[in-house]
């Protein structure tokens, strides 16, 4: 097996190392070259460079971007000043650094519209469609990805319908339609063998690899990642090497070759390390975590799982973050278009208001002018007077189709107003369901954690003087403290996955009374604590056709609910009758109830307010909210009623189960 290890690894890197030591020179040649060249020449070597440092040390990358910008502006270069934002852009996204990234992208795409340079305005559409694929927008990827499809095809340029292909690729695997995103892979890897382009061929062996892994079909995977190992710039790629290096570990890892895999991980770690490409690292210490458990150190085991619990924090919060801009800066983009297109329509009303002036000018000179005709030729033919009031009568008639006309634009003009007013609004609501998201994550993130790291500090200190009586209660606290934490974080994630539209469902027939029975478990000793009586008379036979997942985090913060505003010697129940056709699911507490003021707020999230328990409880108000949209998601409904200091009760009315 170490003789296997020994070849995957080492005799690529042997075939490569002359291709590597090629393109070493000629990185040092430009930069010889730069030392050479004055004023505008220096524009296309800046740019060369740029391209070539993005993935083995972006920061360098920039530097030189930033100074092509410079001298392109300087010179009104305008097609090397379209490439050199998209190239900085480019190492910006590599750097995870999104928001600036997407400054950059829509900097070059306005310079090629405005300058007409298709090209790059392909090419930028394509690294926006890139960006919002790392964030999990497959909606604004594909709407870029059409427009670089569409200028592709015109300027017939291969290359960039290579990245389409590619693209398209990974829009399906995050819908996972793994077939799909197989068939674009296998297009775009064609094109790039047709022009001989070895690090795109990399990259699509690497995709294919992906493809196959997510199907279980880990010797297909393996071939794809060693094809594209043998391809890929190991000094100038340092990104794909290590997801490569992370992917093989991996698999040796499913086929119990852990001393191979344990080598892969702490390698691709490393060389992830380096350019801080922190999913990759991520990737490697589950790999490891996975390793030590098999081999049962379950001290590395731990370790491992700590790594990677903070680097889940970091990433999520930084892609909430990223996430959170994007959307914003897109929100911005179109009010600033809707703005424009407003302007444009005031501009186009006051062109129309000139016509109809001139159209009445017209017709009033030509209404006096055939009246004087009519006179004379009264005087002389009387028998053509008909004719003549007939042709003025025509006349009339297209007046009055003309002032139609502008009345129906006025109209639709109006129309125009009221949408942006409406969009107006629901952006409005946007930023306060922002604001109040924020509130919760500032606040009550905060409190959880304040307290894990006092009670941590009070252990620190008393190590050597606590006894194991005072030892278990700050235990439990500690454990109590982590579980509310888990919950909230739980609630968040779900919540955003609501928002963002990557929330999937599975519908199955479901036993309703075995689910809430896994569910109870959970809080049996928390109510046993309250002297709470917590019972599940749902009837055997009552069935639902729900996401079993998404109906158990529904039912889990209802009886939450239902335990935290229950006093001592109250009980919380749960029944479940048909009615018209469908499941309606009860859940009933003894508890403090809730006024009428409270109710009308309930389920709004910008509204949402925070009511401690009958034990001072902390709260975030984001549960019920999440129960109403998941309802919603499934197709159900749910209402409440309740009264002060007489309990409450949810019914959530669901789809029965289908034959």
């Amino acid at each position: 097996m170490k003789e296997i290890a020994f070849l995957f690894i080492f005799i690529p890197l042997s075939l490569c190392s002359q291709v590597v030591l090629s393109q070493k020179n000629q990185e040092d040649s430009l930069i010889v070259l730069l030392q050479n060249k004055s004023d505008s020449s220096r524009i296309p070597v800046l740019i060369s460079l740029c391209w070539k440092f993005r993935n083995a040390s972006p920061a360098e990358s920039i530097r030189y971007g930033t100074e092509a910008i410079d001298l392109a502006n300087q010179y009104k270069d305008y097609n090397s000043l379209a490439k050199a934002y998209s190239f900085v852009g480019v190492a910006y996204r590599i750097m995870g650094k999104y928001s600036k990234a997407v400054d950059f992208y829509y900097m070059g795409l306005e310079i090629a519209d405005q300058h007409e340079i298709p090209e790059q305005a392909g090419y930028a559409h394509l690294n926006l469609a890139n960006l919002y694929i790392y964030q999990e927008l497959p909606g604004l990827a594909f709407e870029n990805l059409k427009k670089a499809d569409t200028i592709a095809r015109k300027i017939k340029n291969k290359p960039m319908l290579a990245y389409v292909y590619q693209y398209n690729g990974r829009i399906y695997s995050l819908d996972g339609k793994l077939d799909s995103a197989l068939n674009s892979y296998q297009k775009s890897l064609t094109l790039r063998q047709e022009l001989n382009q070895l690090p795109e061929q990399a990259t699509c062996y690497k995709y294919i690899g992906d493809i196959y892994f997510q199907k279980g079909s880990f010797i297909t995977a393996m071939q794809n990642y060693n094809l594209s190992l043998e391809k890929t710039d190991k000094q100038k790629d340092k990104d794909l090497y290590a997801n490569l290096l992370i992917k093989k570990a991996l698999i040796f890892t499913k086929e119990n070759k852990l001393k191979e895999a344990a080598i892969m991980a702490r390698d691709g770690m490393k060389i992830a390390s380096q350019i801080g490409a922190n999913m990759a690292i991520k990737d490697a210490l589950q790999v490891l975590a996975t390793i030590s458990l098999k081999t049962q150190d379950y001290k590395s085991t731990s370790d491992f799982q700590q790594r990677i619990i903070q680097f889940n924090d970091t990433l999520f919060s930084k892609q909430l973050s990223e996430k959170i801009f994007l959307l914003e800066y897109q929100l911005e983009r179109q009010q600033r278009n809707a703005k424009i297109d407003l302007l444009n329509k005031d501009n186009a009303i006051k062109e129309l208001k000139i016509k109809r002036i001139g159209i009445i000018s017209i017709g009033l000179t030509t209404i006096i002018v055939l009246l004087v005709a009519v006179f004379f030729v009264l005087l002389k033919l009387l028998k053509q007077r008909r004719n003549h009031e007939k042709l003025l009568e025509l006349q009339n008639q297209e007046i009055v189709k003309q002032r139609n006309s502008i009345e129906q634009q006025n109209w639709k003009l109006i129309d125009a107003n009221e949408k942006l007013e409406k969009s107006q609004e629901e952006l409005k609501k946007l930023v306060q369901t922002k604001d109040k998201l924020f509130s919760i994550i500032a606040h009550d993130l905060r409190n959880p954690f304040t307290a894990l790291i006092g009670l941590t500090e009070v252990l620190h200190e008393k190590v050597d003087t606590i006894d194991s009586a005072e030892m278990n209660q700050y235990v439990s606290m500690i454990n109590e403290s982590s579980h509310k934490l888990l919950r909230l974080i739980e609630n968040l994630l779900e919540w955003a996955r609501s928002q963002t539209g990557t929330l999937k469902l599975f519908n199955t027939n479901l036993n309703l009374k075995t689910l809430a029975d896994d569910v109870i478990k959970i809080y049996i000793t928390q109510a046993q604590t309250k002297g709470i009586s917590l019972k599940n008379e749902i009837p055997d036979n009552i069935t639902v056709f729900a996401d079993h997942e998404i109906l158990a985090i529904i039912i889990r913060n209802l009886i939450s609910n239902g335990v935290k505003y229950t006093q001592k010697g109250g009980n919380v129940s749960l029944t479940a009758y048909l009615e018209n056709g469908n499941t309606v699911l009860k859940i009933s507490d003894s508890g403090i109830g809730m006024s009428h003021e409270v109710l009308e707020k309930l389920f709004k999230i910008e509204e949402t307010f925070p009511t401690a328990g009958t034990s001072n409880e902390a709260g975030t108000g984001l549960g019920l909210v999440i129960c109403k949209e998941f309802t919603e998601t499934l197709g159900g409904t749910i209402s409440v009623e309740s009264s002060v200091g007489k309990g409450t009760s949810f019914c959530v009315t669901l789809a029965t189960s289908k034959s």
